[in-house]
């Protein structure tokens, strides 16, 4: 009876956070999923599980409900959610990755490349996403700031530099905020 008892409560303590995580690395519309999928067959978003250890902790430290691979926001029209997402390959361990935003015009999706790299050999570089909510934004060094009227999308290289992605005049702007 007691050696049930403790399966029972391992189980219990295990199975909830494993379905958190998936549930919030898993949330994007179906159409979104499926616009994805046909876009770019052999990519999907960054999971928690694709950071290691250390890496994992820094992030659950500060963004313990989000995942590292989709960020959801106003990044360009204050009544329109658009999703950030980083992209690394399906299989294989490189260093790849394709940093996209989807947005949702009046009947599909609009795609626009923010930046990607090509690499050989796969390193934990720990680049994660994560939306930044409207706000003054200072370039690295303060040699210029950044009033955001939307929210902004933030690509990490944790403990390493940080670049804001942020929608002004039509289009994309980027700006260093950390080295």
């Amino acid at each position: 009876m007691c050696l049930r008892l403790r399966l029972i409560v391992i189980i219990l303590a295990v199975v909830p956070a494993s379905l958190a995580q998936s549930n919030v690395c898993g949330f994007l519309p179906s159409d979104a999923k499926l616009f994805l999928n046909q876009r770019f067959p052999d990519w999907r978003p960054k999971n928690l599980s694709d950071l290691s250890g250390y890496n994992r902790k820094l992030w659950l430290e500060t963004h313990a409900k989000e995942c590292p691979g989709i960020a959801v926001g106003h990044f360009e029209q204050p009544d329109r959610v658009a999703y950030a997402i980083l992209l690394v390959p399906q299989t294989g361990h490189t260093a790849s990755y394709k940093v996209i935003v989807l947005s949702k015009g009046s009947d599909q999706y609009a795609l626009k490349l923010l930046d990607h790299a090509e690499g050989s050999t796969y390193s934990d570089s720990g680049l994660v996403i994560s939306k930044e909510p409207h706000g003054t934004y200072s370039e690295f060094g303060d040699t210029r700031s950044v009033q955001l009227k939307l929210d902004g999308v933030s690509v990490e290289w944790l403990e390493k530099s940080t670049v804001l992605y942020y929608w002004s005049r039509g289009k994309y702007q980027s700006m260093q905020t950390s080295d």
